[in-house]
């Protein structure tokens, strides 16, 4: 991920923190809107490239999510298995336990007393977007996903008997998650009667530059704002 922008004015409140997921510290940045009641929360979850690569456009990201109404929960879910960068071998090795980490971020999420918990959604890049679709299949409580450049892995795709609306958002050129993958999704949520929103960007490879990444970004927004009222 690269640059996003928005024009918003609401003002937001950015704090840090951090859960336990199998004995070990998680950091989570926290941006929620400077507002009173209790907003929906919105699990936030960078690629392979880690915080280090991604974190700047994903904390963007956040704030246009919490200048927008919604709570955003940036979670370095990285940290469970001491990883930088994610490689094939890695993210097969390590795909389960960063999704009990998932898991628990999304029990973290729900405990908080300052969002509604009954308006969890998920907003996930490329691993992210694994991670995010593998979990809503079979957690009830998110009622929203928005996945940028990623897709159902092979042993969720097989299995998958629910899943929430998802908004699909993928490049026409991506050679590292090709975009056959959102097709096939698009036939999973089909079979399954999900509702789904599905924009492919022509030209756009794995990352979406300029214009575009602002579109799926408030697209992302828009969509959010929908399902978690």
């Amino acid at each position: 991920m690269h640059s996003i922008s928005a024009q918003t004015s609401s003002a937001i409140q950015q704090t840090t923190n951090t859960f336990q997921s199998g004995g070990k510290k998680i950091s989570v940045e926290i941006y929620k809107p400077a507002t009173f009641g209790k907003p929906p929360a919105v699990l936030v979850l960078h690629g392979a490239g880690g915080i280090f690569m991604d974190g700047p456009a994903i904390r963007r990201f956040a704030r246009v999510l919490a200048q927008n109404g919604l709570a955003a929960f940036v979670v370095h879910y990285f940290e469970r298995t001491g990883t930088v960068f994610a490689r094939n071998a890695s993210i097969h090795k390590n795909f389960d336990v960063w999704r009990e980490t998932v898991n628990d971020a999304v029990d973290y999420m729900a405990a908080q007393p300052d969002v509604d918990p009954r308006a969890i959604g998920c907003f996930g890049y490329s691993l992210g977007g694994y991670l995010l679709l593998a979990q809503a299949a079979h957690d009830p409580r998110v009622k929203a996903v928005v996945e940028l450049a990623g897709a159902l892995d092979n042993e969720h795709a097989g299995l998958v008997k629910r899943l929430p609306p998802i908004l699909i958002l993928h490049g026409e050129q991506d050679r590292r998650v090709p975009v056959e993958n959102a097709f096939r999704l698009e036939k999973i949520l089909q079979r399954l009667n999900v509702r789904y929103e599905m924009k492919i960007y022509r030209g756009e490879g794995h990352v979406l530059l300029g214009p575009s990444q602002l579109d799926a970004a408030m697209r992302a927004v828009h969509f959010l704002q929908q399902h978690l009222k």
